[in-house]
């Protein structure tokens, strides 16, 4: 097949298809309809003389070879960003729609509240902030800007570790153990209490089964929403084991004792195409500086130092 007859167009088409997982996800994002997707990507595999896709009830999946043209047809997305920086009106590149991934309870509890105070600085730019999920091998996030707690595996992002994040248990000031003044883990190992399954999982695969904290979280009730766990926790129906960052906007809640023993990793991550960008530019730096621990203590090391500092009169009598 010779390049001057390859319909380079396709390979946008199967690149939605690809990270999308899906024909009729990939129409709704490039605003088509599933037939017109469909018999794109039959003509793509009958390009190429090979198939592409596994496609079942669930959706799509790629094959090897499948894989193996994401990965280029990545490169040539990111090629044409070059060329679009390099050539196109640079002035123009400090407006425009950033995209940030962010860990759930860092977005909600730290990164959201400072957000109108970033959109009123800078009305050109459309920051959009969702949380973050892993992505599956075949699909890669249209992300501009990524903050984790587990570092991103993928080769072409520029990744650097910033702060720690610290847990700690909490309780309504209306809680038998916020007015009874416990503050060790071994004093409240029959009361219920609920953990945010992000940090259970980092228990249990940190700790060993026999040590207390990875015992008393495998046999509490476990949630994967943040909201309903600081609900219930503000309702006084348990104790919840949450980020100290909950702090910062929760003073309605106590800090029953500090969790130092399992502690993650913060990490910021972009694509080189981010810094390309004005608007990118300016929104990393607002990123770095709201997780610098410098400024913020709660991102320091030390887990007592980063409860110490900063803190609400609610919370500061039991650090």
């Amino acid at each position: 097949m010779q390049v001057e007859g390859f319909e380079w167009d396709k390979l946008r088409v199967f690149r939605a298809v690809a990270q999308t997982g899906s024909m009729s996800a990939a129409a709704t994002r490039l605003g088509g309809s599933v037939p017109t997707i469909s018999r794109r990507m039959a003509d793509l595999e009958a390009d190429l003389n090979t198939q592409l896709f596994h496609r079942s009830t669930r959706g799509i999946e790629l094959t090897d070879a499948g894989r193996i043209l994401l990965r280029h047809a990545d490169v040539m997305a990111d090629v044409v960003d070059a060329v679009l920086l390099d050539v196109a009106n640079r002035e123009s590149t400090d407006a425009g729609v950033v995209r940030l991934e962010a860990e759930e309870s860092l977005l909600a509890l730290w990164i959201v509240p400072k957000l109108a105070a970033f959109l009123k600085a800078h009305p050109d730019i459309d920051l959009r902030a969702s949380a973050w999920t892993p992505p599956s091998p075949e699909q890669a996030s249209l992300a501009d800007i990524f903050v984790t707690l587990d570092r991103p595996v993928q080769a072409d992002l520029i990744t650097r570790r910033l702060g720690k994040l610290h847990y700690a248990i909490y309780a309504s000031p209306s809680h038998p153990a916020a007015a009874g003044g416990m503050s060790k883990l071994a004093t409240i190992f029959s009361t219920r209490c609920l953990f945010y399954r992000p940090h259970a999982d980092r228990i249990a695969a940190t700790l060993q089964p026999s040590e207390a904290l990875r015992q008393f979280s495998e046999r509490s009730p476990a949630t994967n929403s943040l909201a309903a766990a600081i609900a219930e926790c503000r309702a006084g129906a348990s104790l919840c084991a949450m980020p100290t960052i909950v702090e910062s906007t929760c003073t309605d809640i106590q800090r029953i004792c500090l969790l130092p023993e399992v502690r993650a990793d913060v990490w910021l991550s972009f694509p080189e195409r981010t810094r390309r960008l004005a608007r990118g530019t300016t929104v990393l730096d607002w990123t770095r500086a709201l997780l610098d621990a410098d400024d913020h203590a709660c991102f320091r090391q030390n887990p007592v130092q980063a409860t110490r500092a900063d803190a609400p009169s609610l919370v500061r009598r039991q650090a």
